[in-house]
């Protein structure tokens, strides 16, 4: 199974056709987790596209159109789950699951705003024993090592994701190497899209990437990021 995470930066805007085009470049993957997704005018013909490229299976929480959401787009069907107890944040996780994997698509607001979802991320670890996958944008990183200084906010709930036995995918294979998904205009790198799995399927990843082409290409702003599990 391939699962990815890409943030569409403000719904896609004009650049929905080029992201579409991106889309089938890689179908080999089998679940989509859009990050930044808008429920506006792209809406009707990003859903169309998807279905056609073989995403019949499409989950979102209801947001506002000026809403950066989380939409997911899968070829195998899942149950679903919003969550109305995040109040200001229901809009920004939603839960699909079967009787293998339990994912959470994510995007965290900025700054100190991020903590009320991380809180609830942490009961939800601690609560459920399913083969949980946490994946998408979480605006934040390690200092230091997802970024050049210290400037991320809640980055200590990372360290506690770790203790509740989440490992960050991407660091398997990477250990303490340096690579970013998003610049900003003085072109400092950071690392904010991310994939936590749970203990249980460390030994099942077989490789995570990500793939800046489209970053590069000005497609989006964040590189996408793919996560493979036998």
């Amino acid at each position: 199974m391939i699962i990815t995470t890409w943030n569409l930066k403000h719904g896609g805007g004009k650049r929905i056709k080029e992201i579409v085009r991106v889309l089938s470049e890689n179908t080999d993957t089998d679940i989509f987790v859009f990050t930044e997704y808008r429920n506006n005018s792209n809406k009707e013909y990003l859903s169309l596209k998807l279905n056609e490229l073989g995403y019949v299976y499409q989950y979102n929480p209801k947001s506002e159109p000026n809403e950066n959401s989380v939409l997911v787009a899968s070829k195998i069907k899942f149950k679903s789950k919003i969550f109305s107890n995040l109040n200001s944040h229901k809009h920004r996780v939603i839960k699909v699951f079967n009787n293998e994997y339990a994912i959470y698509g994510c995007y965290f607001p900025l700054k100190n705003l991020k903590k009320e979802l991380f809180e609830f991320l942490m009961d939800e670890v601690h609560e459920n024993k399913e083969n949980l996958i946490i994946i998408g944008d979480f605006n934040t990183g390690k200092h230091f090592i997802d970024e050049k200084n210290k400037t991320f906010y809640c980055s200590e709930y990372f360290e506690e994701l770790e203790q509740k036995e989440m490992i960050d995918a991407w660091r398997l294979s990477n250990s303490q190497k340096k690579e970013f998904s998003w610049y900003n205009n003085a072109v400092n790198g950071f690392r904010l899209d991310h994939i936590f799995i749970s203990s249980y399927l460390k030994n099942k990843v077989k490789q995570c990437e990500y793939i800046h082409t489209y970053r590069e290409e000005k497609i989006s702003d964040h590189s996408m990021m793919k996560l493979e599990i036998e």
